[in-house]
């Protein structure tokens, strides 16, 4: 299967190519754009959490680098 797979693909410059015939440079480079800022922004910051949660899933506590903020979590019935 692997033999089959490999004599039907299509080689990237090939497809890029492809890709630029059926939207264009301008549409191209702004996807790419686009790509490259969502990735810089997915990331995973716990400087929001409450000390619990960050206890919970491990993480050591530091007071002084997150303020204290009220939060919903916080309070007690």
């Amino acid at each position: 299967m692997s033999q089959e797979q490999s004599l039907i693909e299509i080689p990237l410059n090939e497809r890029i190519d492809e890709l630029l015939q059926r939207f264009g440079g301008r549409r191209m480079v702004f996807a790419l754009l686009e790509g490259l800022l969502r990735r810089r922004t997915m990331n995973n910051s716990v400087s929001g959490l409450p000390p619990r949660m960050l206890r919970d899933i491990g993480l050591p506590l530091d007071e002084e680098l997150s303020p204290r903020r009220l939060s919903l979590w916080d309070l007690r019935v």
